[in-house]
C-alpha cells in the first residue's frame, strides 16, 4: 500500500486505469493512504479510505467472449466476489457498475477472466478520499 502526503485528501480526482486480465487475479487498484501533515492548529491526521463513483468497462481482447469476475481482496486477505463469470460478449463491451463502493486503505479491487480468455479492464474513475470523523453535538 503506497501513503500519498498531501496538503488534503483529493475531492474528485479523475484517474485512468488499462489492465490486461487472464486467467491469475489483476489488481486493478490497490487503495492508498493518504497522510495529511499538521498545519497551523491542524493535527495530522490519515484517510483510510476512498469511494470510487464510477464503474468500469471490459473488452474482450480476441475473437472470443469472455466471463468476468471482480473481487476487493480484503486487509486481512480475505476475498469479498462483487461478479462472478460475467459474460462480455465478443466484439462488444460489458459495463461494470461500481458507483460509490467505499474501500479501505490497502485494499485491491482486482478483476480476471477464465482460462484461455483475455480481456482488457477500462477503469477511469473518479476517486473520492472519505475522512473519518466524529461529530460533536
Amino acid at each position: 500500500m503506497a501513503t500519498i502526503t498531501t496538503p488534503r485528501p483529493p475531492l474528485n480526482l479523475f484517474e485512468v486505469v488499462r489492465q490486461s486480465l487472464g486467467l491469475e487475479w489483476a489488481t486493478v487498484y490497490d487503495v492508498p493512504d493518504y497522510l495529511i501533515p499538521a498545519e497551523g492548529p491542524n493535527p495530522a491526521r490519515s484517510v483510510a479510505a476512498a469511494a470510487i463513483m464510477t464503474g468500469v468497462l471490459i473488452t474482450p481482447t480476441s475473437e472470443a467472449a469472455v466471463r468476468v469476475s471482480i473481487r476487493v481482496l480484503a486487509l486481512n486477505n480475505t476475498p469479498w466476489l462483487l461478479l462472478d463469470r460475467a459474460f462480455a460478449p465478443s466484439g462488444d463491451v460489458l459495463s461494470i457498475g461500481l458507483d460509490r463502493q467505499v474501500l479501505k486503505s490497502g485494499e485491491r479491487l482486482q478483476m480476471k477472466v477464465e482460462a484461455g480468455e483475455a480481456a482488457v479492464a477500462h477503469f477511469s474513475f473518479i476517486l473520492n478520499q472519505r475522512e473519518e470523523f466524529t461529530v460533536i453535538a
